[in-house]
């Protein structure tokens, strides 16, 4: 830890939560307090405290203003304002989807342009074109001061669920897509304009529109508030949806180098070094020499992944990246240690994912580009059918944080309960940007597949003394800006605690302090799958009963003295099976906490999101026109019993182990009733156990699936064509088999901090 003493000894160790900048006027280094986790603090006490604390920074934040009125270009060299580390309002708002909208009268110019790139991905003798929605404060654009990019790379956002496909069968592909790399020579230009040329042209059309046959009206770049609060304080926000998209060209395919290179074009057209266009004819030039040549690239989720993929290529001009919930490695979001990562997997994720966002064919296209397509997304899908969930050369061109030229600094964000992309990804990509020598901050919290700052629900948390959203200000400020402010003394993990709420800061992660659980007794025990339940929210109800059966496995431990889990637990299991002849003979493993009587936990349920409470209504400002925010607390409730942690493997595959490359494929079959010696790693997490407490680990044949058995048992051909799903792409789970475990040669080491 640096920057900052630590505060009051917590669980035996220095913890630290981080509090607001001094009251002088000045930035401080920040100051840590110490949170003993133990004193009872319910809820509703919490939820008050955050009023309080609200009202305060409210009224701090109103001192401020109007100590500092701030006009464009009226601050320091580069206009921008920072007060106290962090950059500050002076941009008036307007707002895009007003029916007056023009650039005319803005103070914020937004308009399209068109980037070229390197490849002709569909095969029409040019350079593919990306489309790039912009957003400059009027100030940057006529010279006043250059300005920092935040950059979201995002394929959904142009559009989802528009296209159906038309496959060859498996087996069939005529095409090899990763073979489009063609390298045409560049378009000769016929002229030059401006930004603001360019945005006194700009029609709203190029924002504001639906697509009629998008089965849920998404308005094109429905998003395009979501930086609002950025806009203001005068960062230029870059939007695109990259290769395939509607008002793009070429073809989207889901993790292929020509989807990261095309996304890394935009940044070296915002640092100079490429061309774009006003229109998409790409006939009329234009520069962004309204950027300071610092990027900061943001996105949850597939944009996420984005952000960790072009970061990968080490591009110039690319400062840092926020990756929420952003999958490191695709094909552990697809699979992980083998098995497939749902009853109804198919062996196309890549294929079903570019297809969602193919926008640019959902009013249709013409016929030769739209056939070269399809044949590029049998070729996808053919690949993974290929592999069975295993490792492969196809899987490790769609791996990122493989990729050794990491330059950026990295804040991961990442939730604890999410099921959609597991805690493992963000363990795989703070890993990969350590490598190189980055610098590398976490938010772990602990709820789902949600962004703190959520641009659906127009919500926000509170992390200590600050939202989310301050600290993403803060994070850019730092980073983009080189303001010395929290930020840049933050702990490696800023973490939500699972007893109270409250988020704590901490360096602790994979120390090597374990604890190990060991069997009761050292027989033999039978594990059956054919009437096991099949998915982690009911799991919890139906099978961990605190006892073993014909189903499940138990080892337990009472717990004496409080202690974290902070990392991914390895269970060793010596196993063997009889159903050698069986597709995916999954294994899998659950780690329970509990109690004799019922203890605040955070619980997702069949949902994956946290319910949530408003603490003051409109009680976030994103800047003075902006939509404001609610500020939230997420839920916990009261059980006897909580899942911690959850991993599977194939036991067709018993050396894959915690990285994707290790799931590669046998030479040869495992043998029928012998024994071989597994592991199964539990998703990573930071969790605490109470004193008195007791931990169970269920070993089971199923878990980490989204659908509940009665699906499985619906698994008709019938039911199957009606789903639109083909029999051949699915990954052929079974029920039909036993494994047995000898608990005399098995064990699980859970990595703490006591």
């Amino acid at each position: 830890m640096t920057g900052g003493a630590p505060g009051a000894s917590f669980f035996g160790r220095s913890v630290y939560i981080l509090r607001g900048p001094g009251n002088d006027g000045e930035y401080s280094a920040p100051r840590f307090r110490g949170i003993d986790r133990g004193d009872g603090e319910s809820p509703p006490e919490v939820k008050e405290k955050l009023k309080q604390l609200l009202k305060k920074i409210t009224a701090l934040c109103a001192v401020l203003t109007l100590l500092s009125v701030p006009v464009p270009g009226g601050a320091g060299e580069d206009g921008m304002v920072i007060q106290n580390g962090m950059a500050m309002p002076f941009v008036r708002y307007s707002d895009p989807w007003d029916k007056d909208y023009s650039n005319e009268n803005s103070e914020i110019l937004r308009f399209a342009v068109w980037v070229e790139t390197d490849y002709d991905t569909d095969l029409d003798g040019k350079p593919d074109l990306v489309k790039a929605m912009l957003q400059v404060p009027r100030a940057a654009a006529e010279g006043k001061y250059r300005a920092p990019v935040i950059f979201e790379a995002r394929p959904y956002i142009a559009g989802m669920y528009g296209y159906s496909p038309d496959l060859p069968r498996p087996g069939v592909s005529v095409t090899d897509g990763d073979s489009l790399l063609d390298c045409p020579p560049k378009r000769v230009p016929k002229g030059e304009a401006s930004a603001l040329e360019a945005a006194l042209r700009a029609d709203s059309a190029d924002w504001n529109y639906r697509l009629e046959n998008d089965p849920f009206g998404q308005q094109y770049l429905g998003n395009l508030t979501a930086y609002d609060y950025f806009l203001v304080r005068g960062f230029a926000v870059v939007q695109s949806a990259g290769l395939g998209t509607f008002g793009s060209e070429g073809l989207l395919l889901c993790g292929s180098r020509q989807e990261t290179a095309a996304f890394r074009c935009v940044i070296e057209w915002l640092t100079g070094r490429r061309n774009a266009f006003t229109g998409p004819e790409g006939e009329i030039l234009i520069s962004a020499n309204w950027c300071r040549g610092d990027i900061g690239m943001i996105g949850k989720s597939y944009a996420g992944a984005m952000a960790c993929s072009v970061a990968s290529t080490g591009v110039e001009g690319l400062k840092t990246v926020v990756s929420v919930a952003g999958p490191a490695s695709w094909y552990e979001y697809a699979n992980t240690q083998g098995a497939p990562n749902g009853i109804l997997s198919t062996w196309d994720f890549a294929a079903d994912l570019s297809v969602m966002c193919a926008s640019r064919f959902f009013e249709g296209g013409d016929e030769k580009t739209r056939t070269l397509y399809e044949n590029c997304l049998a070729f996808l899908r053919d690949r993974q059918i290929d592999l069975e969930g295993d490792y492969g050369p196809f899987w490790a061109e769609r791996e990122p944080a493989a990729g050794g030229n990491f330059r950026a600094s990295a804040l991961i964000v990442q939730g604890m309960r999410d099921e959609t992309v597991r805690p493992k990804q963000f363990d795989l990509m703070r890993r990969a940007f350590l490598n190189c020598g980055c610098e590398v901050k976490c938010v772990l919290h602990m709820n789902g597949h949600v962004t703190p700052a959520n641009e659906q629900t127009q919500t926000d948390i509170m992390i200590g003394d600050h939202t989310f959203t301050e600290w993403l200000c803060l994070w850019f400020t730092h980073t983009l800006l080189g303001a010395e402010n929290e930020a840049a003394h933050m702990p490696d993990f800023l973490v939500q605690s699972n007893v109270n709420g409250l988020f704590y800061g901490t360096d602790e992660w994979m120390t090597g302090d374990t604890l190990r659980i060991s069997p009761g007794d050292g027989e033999e025990h039978g594990v059956s799958a054919r009437d096991a339940h099949m998915c982690n929210y009911n799991l919890l109800d139906m099978t961990f009963d605190g006892a073993s059966g014909p189903d499940r496995l138990l080892w337990a431990m009472d717990v004496t003295e409080e202690i974290t889990v902070n990392g991914a637990a390895a269970v060793r299991v010596r196993v063997k099976t009889g159903d050698t002849d069986k597709n995916v003979l999954m294994m899998g493993a659950v780690l329970v906490d509990r109690a004799d009587s019922p203890f605040p936990c955070f619980d997702t349920g069949s949902v994956g999101v946290l319910d949530q409470d408003v603490i003051l209504e409109g009680g976030v400002d994103r800047g003075e026109g902006a939509e404001r925010y609610d500020l939230v607390s997420w839920r916990q409730m009261k059980k006897e019993a909580a899942i911690v942690s959850w991993g599977s493997m194939d036991l067709r595959n018993p050396e894959a182990g915690y990285e994707p490359s290790t799931a590669t494929r046998r030479v040869e079959d495992i043998l029928p009733d012998t024994w071989y010696d597994c592991t199964v790693y539990l998703q990573p997490v930071f969790y605490t156990v109470p004193a008195g407490h007791r931990l169970e680990l269920y070993i089971v044949p199923f878990c980490g699936f989204s659908d509940d058995s009665a699906t499985y048992d619906m698994n008709t051909p019938e039911f199957l064509k009606e789903m639109g799903l083909d029999p051949l792409t699915l990954a052929p789970v079974t029920r039909d088999y036993a494994f047995t475990v000898d608990n005399s040669r098995s064990w699980c080491d859970l990595p703490v901090m006591r």
